[in-house]
């Protein structure tokens, strides 16, 4: 055999072996990366509104090193039913079951809203329904579950009937009736109101403070020439919790401002060199847009505007009256609203015109 050769085979059988025994080496275990997963939800909160069950918690901001959660992908729903006749068993308590996964969504380039809201529209069975909430982030990590919230359901009450609104300055008042099938019912609680605009959704908080027990309500949180829309919901109270019910049939109005500013004090008009003047007291409308002055010969019915709307000052000078002639003057006071409701004409004051 060739002696290179040998050597040769020896040394690859060198490498060969060295290679071999530094990839048999013993390895470590391998690093994972620590992931942070999202603070835990500690505000749920349960309410009956619309004839079912909703859920509202705020979004976690942090994640569990008390950095900013920046992979907060959405929120799983647990829930637990227990029927009516199985209250009072002990052992019949079932463990809590995924109800709804449910994304959360970032609007592009701003911060996602504070609360999240979630309707249940799976209550049908009459018993107590538990809750809680548990974040999960892009990469599947889930958070401890939430606090639970629980609510004992049954059927609601029909809403009420005959639902009226009235629009006026800055004001809506809404009259309903109840329902035949609610007299003498006692669980009866009263009745919520909610209000939205034309491009809102009904809120989870009522428009009433505490619940009504009369026939009416007043709207005095309005905006003059906006479109509103209204919904009225019975509430029944049973077993230490309050229930409402569906929706009543939608209205809708647009509170306008109707009302005249005050009639105008007019005080003195004269003939002077210049012509006659006519002078009056300022109006305190706050809405005021200004006033225009009327006259009227003495054999005719009807006065006519003879003036451009005045805005600032409280005095008028006619130059286009005609000697020989008795005038009457009044004043009538214009308001800014989209109808420019004008006040009535204030008293007439006689000017017997003569030659300058």
């Amino acid at each position: 055999m060739n002696h290179f050769h040998f050597c040769r085979q020896k040394l690859c059988l060198f490498f060969f072996v060295l290679v071999l025994s530094i990839g048999c080496g013993v390895k470590a275990p391998p690093i994972v990366p620590h992931s942070a997963v999202a603070r835990p939800i500690k505000d749920l909160e349960i309410f009956s509104r619309g004839g079912t069950i909703v859920l509202q918690w705020s979004i976690p901001k942090k994640d569990s090193d008390g950095k900013k959660l920046i992979n907060l992908a959405g929120f799983h729903i647990w829930r637990r039913f227990i029927p009516t006749e199985k209250k009072g068993c002990p052992t019949c308590k079932p463990d809590f079951e995924l109800l709804k996964e449910l994304e959360h969504e970032v609007p592009l380039g701003g911060e996602s809203e504070e609360k999240m809201v979630y309707w249940d529209n799976q209550v049908e069975k009459e018993g107590d329904y538990s809750y809680y909430i548990s974040s999960y982030t892009t990469r599947w990590i889930e958070s401890t579950g939430s606090n639970v919230v629980d609510l004992s359901w049954s059927p609601p009450l029909p809403p009420p009937v005959s639902v009226n609104v009235t629009p006026s300055d800055r004001v809506v008042d809404l009259n309903w009736e109840l329902p035949s099938s609610l007299a003498g019912e006692k669980s009866f609680g009263g009745i919520n109101i909610y209000r939205r605009s034309a491009d809102e959704d009904y809120d989870v908080i009522p428009l009433n403070s505490s619940p009504i027990l009369q026939n009416h309500f007043q709207d005095i949180s309005v905006t003059n020439g906006e479109k509103y829309f209204y919904v009225t919901r019975s509430l029944k109270t049973i077993g230490g919790s309050t229930l409402e019910g569906k929706d009543s049939v939608e209205v809708s109005t647009i509170p306008e401002d109707l009302t005249p500013p005050a009639t105008p004090l007019a005080t003195m008009a004269f003939q002077s060199a210049e012509g006659i003047v006519v002078i009056w007291e300022p109006n305190i409308d706050p809405d005021l847009e200004g006033y225009y002055v009327y006259r009227r010969g003495e054999n005719e019915a009807q006065s006519i505007r003879i003036s451009p709307l005045i805005k600032q000052e409280t005095m008028y000078l006619d130059k286009t009256f005609t000697p020989g002639l008795t005038y009457y003057y009044s004043v009538t006071a214009i308001d800014r609203s989209p109808h420019h409701n004008e006040s009535d004409f204030s008293q007439e004051l006689k000017v017997a015109a003569k030659k300058p």
